[in-house]
């Protein structure tokens, strides 16, 4: 089934089989910007607290669930900071990545195979760097990533939410902004290639949610014990694994 799909890619006959999704990514990244927009542009500053969830989806338009994913993104940025129980404040404008640093959409498969031979070597390195760091705040956005991954896994859409949020929460325990950015600027072509093999995984359930979780799961625990190498294997592995899944389905 894979192999076919690189004949026929569905963003170049524009026949997708999930336009949810990318419905969904283009809603977030709407979101995103405009809640950039309020922050350096003065509406906003340091310190302050953002409106609640609900009053910002009524202000931009979109659903909730759509906000919660554009300020996820902020957090790991470092541009704001959630506070549970307390709402979300903003916390250093100066973290805004550059507008301009960014791919714009897929346009083949080829590019999804070349972007995770990319990302094995940043978030290989940047999960290394994470497992080296030894402060525990520094991997808070890992810890909660992967618990949301556990709870979501019987859910297509949130699973697929919360693995871009493992994946972007291990770059920034790398404490190097530098990764973060990297990854960030190819995250449209993550979020398709994630949306993409969750999708094919519903033929498989069980079979591939547990694999991957457990993968998932290795980078954790590779960083807790502050093994560099072992992290730096076990992501590599994952994403290593990931592309296999994709272009040759399970028993590749």
């Amino acid at each position: 089934m894979a192999a076919k799909m690189v004949d026929n890619d569905p963003l170049e006959t524009g026949k997708s089989d999930q336009p949810r999704p990318k419905a969904k990514a283009s809603l977030v990244d709407e979101a995103y910007r405009k809640i950039l927009a309020m922050i350096t542009e003065g509406a906003l500053v340091g310190g302050e607290r953002l409106p609640s969830e609900s009053e910002m989806a009524v202000q931009l338009g979109v659903s909730r669930p759509v906000v919660r994913h554009a300020l996820s993104r902020l957090q790991h940025s470092g541009v704001v900071e959630v506070r549970w129980g307390a709402g979300t404040y903003v916390q250093n404008a100066a973290n805004v990545p550059p507008s301009d640093f960014s791919f714009g959409p897929v346009r083949s498969l080829d590019e999804v195979r070349h972007a995770y031979v990319f990302r094995a070597t940043i978030e290989g390195d940047a999960a290394a760097l994470a497992a080296g760091n030894r402060s525990e705040a520094s991997r808070a956005g890992v810890y909660r990533a992967l618990e949301k991954l556990e709870k979501a896994l019987g859910s297509s859409a949130e699973a697929q939410e919360a693995d871009l949020e493992f994946h972007l929460a291990v770059s920034a325990a790398s404490e190097n902004r530098f990764f973060l950015t990297a990854l960030q600027s190819i995250q449209r072509s993550v979020e398709f290639s994630i949306n993409l093999a969750r999708t094919l995984s519903l033929t498989h359930p069980q079979e591939r949610l547990l694999v991957v979780q457990a993968e998932h799961v290795a980078v954790l625990r590779a960083i807790e014990a502050g093994d560099v190498e072992g992290a730096r294997e076990a992501m590599r592995t994952h994403l290593g694994n990931a592309c296999k899944r994709l272009f040759q389905g399970p028993g590749g």
